[in-house]
C-alpha cells in the first residue's frame, strides 16, 4: 500500500512538470504580448482626466473614420491581389519542370527577406513621377514624361503590398500544392481537364488550409505595416491607421486616441486571428492523436 501511494504521489507531481517547463515561455508571451494588448484596450477608454469614457473613440470617428475604412479597404484589396498572384505563381512552380520554372523558383523568395523600409524606398524610386517606371513607359511611348502616371497614392501602395506579400503567400501555398499527390492531377488531365480546371478544381480545394493560413498572415501583416504607407502616402488624406497612430503620438502625445486607433486595428484582424488560432489548435490535436 505504501508503494502504491508513493507512485501515486510521483504521478501527481509529474503532472505539473510540463506546466513548469512551459511557464517561462508562457510568462514571456504574457509580458510581451498579452499585457500590452490588454493595456492598450483599457487605456483607449481613459479620458484626459483618467476616468472611463468613449471620448477617444469619438475623436477617432470625427478625425480618422475615413482612414480606418481606407486601411481596411487597402488591406483587403492588397491581400486579394496578392492571393491571386501567389496562387498563379505556386501553380506554375508546381506543374512546370523546365529550366525557367527552376529559375523562378530560385528567385521569387527574395522579397520575403527585404525589410519593409527598404521596400518603401524602392517603391518611391520606382513609382515616382520621374521614377524608373515612368521613364521606362516614356521610352516605349506609352506615357508622356511631362504628364507621368501618379502612383504615389493608393495604387502604388497596393502595388507595394502585393510585391512584398505575394512571394510570402506563394511559399505557403506552394507547400500545400506540393502535398497534392500527382495521381489526382494526372487523373484530372486524363479526363480532359485543362490547366485552369486543374488549379481551380484540384489544387485549390485540396490546399484550402494552406491558402487560408497565407491569407490570414498576409492580411494581419498588411494591417499592421507602418513604413510602406508612411513613406509612400504619409502626407496624404486618407492614409492608414498606423500612420495616424504615429502622428497622434509624435506630434500630440495623445496616447488615448492612438490606443483607440490600435484597438480598431485589433478588431480588423480579430476574426481572422481567432480562425487561425482555432485552426492551429485543431491541427495540433489531430497530429497528436495521429502520433
Amino acid at each position: 500500500m505504501a508503494e502504491v501511494t508513493a507512485k501515486a504521489r510521483r504521478g501527481r507531481g509529474g503532472g505539473f512538470l510540463p506546466f513548469l517547463l512551459l511557464l517561462p515561455a508562457v510568462g514571456l508571451m504574457l509580458a510581451l504580448y498579452a499585457y500590452p494588448f490588454v493595456s492598450s484596450i483599457y487605456r483607449s477608454f481613459l479620458g484626459s482626466k483618467g476616468a472611463l469614457s468613449v471620448a477617444n473613440y469619438a475623436k477617432v470617428r470625427e478625425l480618422y473614420w475615413r482612414d480606418v475604412f481606407f486601411s481596411l479597404e487597402i488591406s483587403v484589396l492588397s491581400t486579394a491581389l496578392a492571393a491571386l498572384v501567389s496562387i498563379a505563381l505556386a501553380a506554375y512552380l508546381r506543374l512546370s519542370t523546365g529550366w525557367f520554372a527552376r529559375f523562378i523558383g530560385a528567385i521569387y523568395r527574395f522579397p520575403i527577406f527585404i525589410p519593409f523600409v527598404v521596400v518603401a524606398q524602392m517603391m518611391r524610386t520606382f513609382l515616382a513621377p520621374h521614377g524608373l517606371l515612368n521613364i521606362f513607359l516614356a521610352q516605349i511611348g506609352l506615357v508622356n514624361i511631362d504628364a507621368p502616371l501618379e502612383l504615389l497614392n493608393w495604387k502604388g501602395l497596393t502595388f507595394g503590398f502585393v510585391w512584398k506579400q505575394a512571394p510570402f503567400m506563394a511559399l505557403i501555398v506552394l507547400s500545400g500544392f506540393e502535398m497534392v499527390d500527382d495521381t489526382f492531377i494526372e487523373a484530372a488531365r486524363s479526363v480532359g481537364a485543362r490547366l485552369p480546371q486543374v488549379i481551380v478544381r484540384i489544387l485549390i480545394p485540396m490546399s484550402r488550409a494552406s491558402i487560408s493560413v497565407a491569407l490570414i498572415l498576409a492580411f494581419t501583416s498588411t494591417v499592421g505595416t507602418f513604413t510602406l504607407p508612411y513613406m509612400l502616402i504619409g502626407g496624404q488624406v486618407p492614409t492608414t491607421v498606423t500612420v495616424d497612430i504615429a502622428h497622434r503620438v509624435t506630434y500630440f502625445g495623445d496616447y488615448g486616441v492612438a490606443n483607440a486607433l490600435g484597438t480598431l486595428s485589433y478588431l480588423m484582424v480579430l476574426a481572422l486571428a481567432i480562425y487561425y488560432l482555432r485552426y492551429t489548435v485543431r491541427k495540433g490535436i489531430y497530429e497528436y492523436q495521429e502520433g
